[in-house]
């Protein structure tokens, strides 16, 4: 087959995968099956039985087809699973973060209801307890101060009607064009959060390597003890440690980057486009958010409970 059409079909296949259309999980698995399969074997040396949940593991709620969706085709499929996603998904397998579930390999191809799986998590524990009290705290607020810290936060609260006139009105817009212009805000906000995500699944990464080198350098070290010092052997397992040693110290500089610039990464509006929105200043939006975050917390002290948690983190954070 042509590279260009290998690569449309593959992206189409996953399209399908990611719709939760069981036959295209099963092809997909006929297809690719067996490299996932054999990755872990090949690559990191791991018995034909824990292959066997790796793969379990890569499937899982359609694990792996959520890490694929990103293909653009600019590579041979099999080589962009290869090169990006399946030392990933060994890595996070290896960690341990979760214990996997028993699960026949014979119903991977079912996939869950993805949709449904997002708004079960999204409803669960007090979280949404928490947000909904705390909007009702917001509503308590004339129009005039609920809008800021609702755009502040927009991914996370809805408009009342009253609001969305207020904004038309100091805005100079019409509604349709303030509606328009909360879903811009929106956007901002989902990219800012996109890009938080991926710096954390950065971090995740390089902690898994971290984590490996260093498990690599006890083993050397464990060989060690047990071989002449002066052998061939343990000379050329000390220039191993070293260099897995120079290893996990450019991992730890990366990773404390990383750190910094996740902690710098907002995921709230920017005030200037609150400030446009308000047609004000974005100094006037910066002591209005201050003293806002005052009241609130003054009223969070005094009742709405269950929401403090909540309230601290949205009204200690800046911009």
């Amino acid at each position: 087959m042509d590279p260009l059409e290998d690569a449309r079909e593959a992206q189409r296949l996953i399209a399908r995968c990611l719709s939760g259309e069981k036959e295209a999980a099963r092809e997909f698995q006929a297809v690719y099956g067996e490299l996932i399969y054999g990755y872990p074997m090949r690559v990191y040396r791991v018995p034909p039985e824990e292959a066997g949940d790796f793969y379990v593991f890569a499937f899982e709620r359609g694990r792996i087809f959520r890490r694929v969706r990103t293909y653009e085709g600019r590579a041979p499929f099999r080589a962009y699973l290869l090169g990006f996603v399946l030392d990933d998904l060994v890595l996070e397998w290896k960690r341990g973060v979760r214990e996997i579930e028993t699960v026949s390999i014979e119903t991977i191809g079912e996939l869950p209801d993805l949709a449904a799986a997002d708004r079960a998590t999204a409803n669960e524990g007090e979280g949404l307890m928490d947000r909904t009290s705390f909007s009702q705290l917001l509503g308590e607020l004339s129009p005039s101060k609920s809008v800021v810290m609702k755009l502040l936060y927009v991914e996370d609260y809805e408009f009342q009607p009253s609001e969305v006139r207020y904004l038309a009105q100091v805005s100079g817009c019409d509604v349709p064009e303030v509606l328009d212009r909360i879903d811009r805000l929106r956007s901002t906000v989902r990219e800012r959060e996109a890009g938080l995500k991926r710096m954390e699944d950065a971090l995740d990464a390089v902690q898994a390597w971290i984590q490996l080198y260093e498990r690599r350098v006890q083993r050397i070290s464990d060989d060690l003890a047990a071989l002449p010092p002066t052998s061939m052997a343990a000379e050329r397992l000390r220039e191993e440690r070293v260099q897995l040693e120079r290893k996990v110290q450019r991992r730890r500089q990366q990773r404390g980057k990383l750190l910094a610039q996740a902690q710098r990464r907002k995921v709230t509006a920017p005030y200037k486009e609150i400030a446009s929105m308000l047609n004000t200043s974005i100094g006037n939006i910066g002591s209005q958010i201050a003293r806002l975050r005052r009241e609130l917390l003054t009223k969070v002290g005094s009742g709405a409970p269950g929401i403090e948690s909540l309230a601290q983190s949205h009204l200690a954070v800046g911009n």
